[in-house]
């Protein structure tokens, strides 16, 4: 490894930190969850629980837990994040996954690391 990758690796380290403060124990599937979501409201692309289960390679019921996570929560937790907002899609068969205000704010700050 080179002094580059070591500073990468921080810089990765240091963002990753910032997940980890939410949760110690979260798993890597669900920061790629937020990150999916992020980036294809960056890209003007609408996203739903079932485009987050392909783009990650979840299970149906995991991908929607780790939406619920970054959203109001579901059954088994109380509360969730709202770091991302759940409503009918332009098809409205499906749900269009958004990120909030708060959502944003966080990834923001959490990716300023890489930087």
């Amino acid at each position: 490894m080179t002094t580059t990758d070591r500073q990468a690796l921080k810089r990765a380290r240091a963002m990753l930190k910032h997940f980890s403060a939410i949760d110690p124990k979260m798993q890597v599937s669900t920061v790629l969850t937020l990150i999916e979501i992020s980036e294809a409201e960056i890209g003007e692309r609408e996203i739903s629980v079932k485009d987050v289960e392909q783009s990650v390679g979840l299970q149906s019921g995991t991908a929607s837990r780790n939406v619920a996570y970054w959203a109001e929560g579901h059954k088994e937790m109380n509360g969730g994040h709202n770091y991302v907002h759940i409503a009918f899609g332009t098809d409205r068969r499906r749900r269009a996954l958004t990120m909030t205000d708060t959502g944003r704010a966080f990834l923001s700050a959490s990716m300023s690391e890489l930087k």
